[in-house]
C-alpha cells in the first residue's frame, strides 16, 4: 500500500522488510492473520483471494506456503506499480487501483466468489474517511462474502489520542481509531463483526521513526518536548527518556461478514 507522505517512498520496497525490527516481514507476527484466513477459506471455499493494498504480496505468499484450497486464485490490488512489481516477481497477480475507488470487475471475475483480506492499511483515510472507505468496500463485497483485516486500533481512546498526536507532531495525516469506533463504523456501513481478538502490536522507536519520516534530530526533541505524558497511558503504548521514545502501535483482528446471522468459532 502506497502512502500519500512523500517521506515514506524510502522505505518501501526491499527496505519494508527491516523497517520496525522486520514487523511486517516476520511469519511469526502474521501468523494470527494468517490462521483466520486460512480457517475462513476452508469453510467459504473463495474462487479468489484478494489482499487489498497488500503490497508486495507478503501475506497472499505466506497464505499460499500455509495450504489454501486447491484452485484458490491469489490477488493483490495495490495502488503502487513498485510494490506490485514485486509481488509479480513472487508470482502473485497484481491490479494497480485504489482500496477507497477500485470496481469489483477488476479484481473478481462475474459469478465468482471472493474473499477479501487487508492488513494495516485503514488508517490512511483519516476520521472523516473512514466510514466512506467501509461503505465503499461493503458496495463491492457481495452478501455471504467475508472480509478479514487486521487495522490499527486501540482498546482505549486515550491510547488512540496519544498516538494521534505523536503521528501529528510528525506531520503524518494517519490516524487511529479506537476499537468501539472502529466496529462501530463497520456495522453502521453493513458489516457484521462476527469476531475480533488483538494480535501483536507494532513496535516504533524514534530511530526508526525517525528513517521513516525523513525526522531531524531537532523535530525528535519537539515531539519529545510537545507530546504530553499521560500517566494513564501505559508504557505498552508510549514511553520517552531524555533523548529518544517507543511507542506501540496496537493492531486487532476483524472477522467481517457482509450478510446477517453469521456467527463465528
Amino acid at each position: 500500500m502506497n502512502s500519500s507522505d512523500p517521506r515514506q517512498e524510502t522505505v518501501f520496497g526491499p527496505r519494508w522488510s527491516r523497517i520496525h525490527g522486520g514487523y511486517f516481514a516476520d511469519p511469526a507476527v502474521a501468523a494470527p492473520l494468517v490462521g483466520q484466513v486460512l480457517d475462513v477459506a476452508a469453510r467459504d471455499r473463495p474462487d479468489v483471494l484478494i489482499d487489498l493494498g497488500g503490497g508486495t504480496g507478503f501475506l497472499l505468499s505466506r497464505l499460499r506456503a500455509a495450504g489454501l484450497p486447491a484452485g484458490t486464485n491469489l490477488l493483490v490490488l495495490d495502488d503502487s506499480p513498485d510494490q506490485l512489481a514485486l509481488a509479480r516477481a513472487a508470482g502473485i497477480n497484481g491490479v494497480q487501483g485504489s482500496v477507497d475507488s477500485f470496481e469489483r470487475s477488476t479484481v473478481v471475475p462475474e459469478g465468482a466468489r471472493g474473499l477479501f483480506v487487508m492488513r494495516s492499511v485503514l488508517h490512511y483515510f483519516g476520521p472523516a474517511g473512514l466510514r466512506p472507505v467501509l461503505r465503499h468496500l461493503r458496495r463491492q463485497i457481495r452478501p455471504g462474502e467475508w472480509f478479514v483485516h487486521q487495522t490499527a486500533s486501540f482498546q482505549h481512546r486515550r491510547d488512540a489520542d496519544c498516538l494521534n498526536e505523536l503521528y501529528r507532531l510528525m506531520r503524518s495525516p494517519k490516524w487511529y481509531p479506537d476499537v468501539a469506533f472502529l466496529r462501530e463504523g463497520l456495522e453502521a456501513e453493513g458489516w457484521r463483526v462476527a469476531d475480533l481478538a488483538p494480535v501483536p502490536p507494532l513496535p516504533l522507536t524514534s530511530q526508526d521513526l525517525a528513517e521513516r519520516y525523513h525526522l531531524t534530530p531537532g523535530d525528535l526533541q519537539r515531539i519529545l518536548e510537545r507530546l504530553p505524558t499521560d500517566p494513564a497511558v501505559p508504557p505498552s503504548v508510549f514511553a520517552k527518556t531524555p533523548d529518544a521514545f517507543c511507542a506501540h502501535l496496537h493492531y486487532h483482528l476483524f472477522i467481517c461478514h457482509s450478510g446477517r446471522g453469521q456467527t463465528w468459532g
